[in-house]
């Protein structure tokens, strides 16, 4: 695997590190992409110790920058000649409603359109590997989500419970539709639950409660084996090659909630994500049509 190229969101801690580590003793190249400065450059170091493999890459991005964000994504296209794998595991959550610089609701800008506007931006990189695999972290509450076409960012009725569950369900959808824009293209890519209830990564509460806050924070961080394991045979196995769009839920592929296989609900989701980023990708087999036209 020295030629394989791993790209892990939110490798300085949790699943992301776990991850990491799992694929750097493996022997592949492991890019950190990481927005917490402290925290990423001791877990490099200490990937570094643990795997035994000095090839561990690390990037430094502002998931709540659509800028940074494309800026940071232009470095890794300079920089490397393929992208095999990539994982989107960063997540956080915030219960006070705020906006972004951008004027974006943190929660959807930071889980949703940075996850979708990076993976735009490196697609030309995944294409140029031989099978790359997009892997996108979601929930079981994306079953009892709804989107607000209207307004994601929840200005009315804003609450961090339909905010996550709107989040888990956007990153369901979002994989099909970008499943369906890359067919053809040899990416596969794959939405997975590890099974795990909701984290409690959440910021900005009244310092009374900060207590309560690291104690979850370590409890979620203590990621199972068994979750670590199914991540990394979905990442390496030869089983799951060529066979893209699905939902796995603890290493299985189940049948997710039937409004994500709703083509048009699917692709007004995108469209949602491109009017905020102001990128878009075009369905391969689309452009393949038109030029044989």
């Amino acid at each position: 695997m020295k030629d394989f190229t791993c790209l892990v969101t939110g490798a300085e801690s949790g699943l992301g590190y776990a991850a990491a580590r799992g694929l750097a003793r493996e022997g592949a190249t492991v890019v950190m992409v990481c927005d917490n400065k402290k925290r990423a450059r001791k877990a490099r170091i200490k990937l570094i110790e643990e795997s035994q493999n000095p090839d561990i890459d690390l990037i430094l991005v502002d998931w709540f920058s659509l800028e940074d964000i494309k800026t940071k994504a232009q470095e890794i296209l300079h920089s490397y000649r393929s992208v095999h794998l990539l994982l989107n595991l960063a997540e956080a959550y915030f219960p006070i409603r705020k906006l972004t610089a951008n004027g974006k609701e943190r929660n959807f800008a930071y889980n949703v359109l940075a996850p979708y506007l990076f993976t735009n931006e490196l697609s030309a990189l995944l294409m140029a590997a031989d099978g790359a695999r997009v892997l996108n972290l979601t929930y079981e509450s994306h079953r009892l989500g709804a989107i607000n076409f209207n307004d994601p960012g929840l200005k009315y009725n804003f609450s961090i419970r339909d905010a996550q569950r709107q989040v888990a369900l956007a990153r369901l959808s979002w994989t099909y539709e970008l499943n369906r824009r890359l067919s053809g293209t040899g990416v596969d890519v794959h939405a997975f639950s590890t099974g795990a209830r909701h984290p409690a990564t959440i910021q900005q509460v009244p310092r009374f409660l900060h207590w309560a806050v690291k104690l979850a924070t370590r409890f979620w961080e203590r990621t199972s084996e068994e979750s670590i394991d199914a991540l990394l045979r979905l990442s390496l196995s030869d089983d799951y090659e060529r066979l893209s769009g699905k939902y796995l839920f603890k290493g299985q592929i189940v049948k997710s909630s039937p409004i994500t296989y709703n083509t048009a609900f699917n692709q007004q989701l995108w469209d949602t994500c491109a009017t905020n980023t102001n990128s878009t990708i075009a369905a391969y087999r689309e452009i393949q049509e038109m030029l044989l036209s």
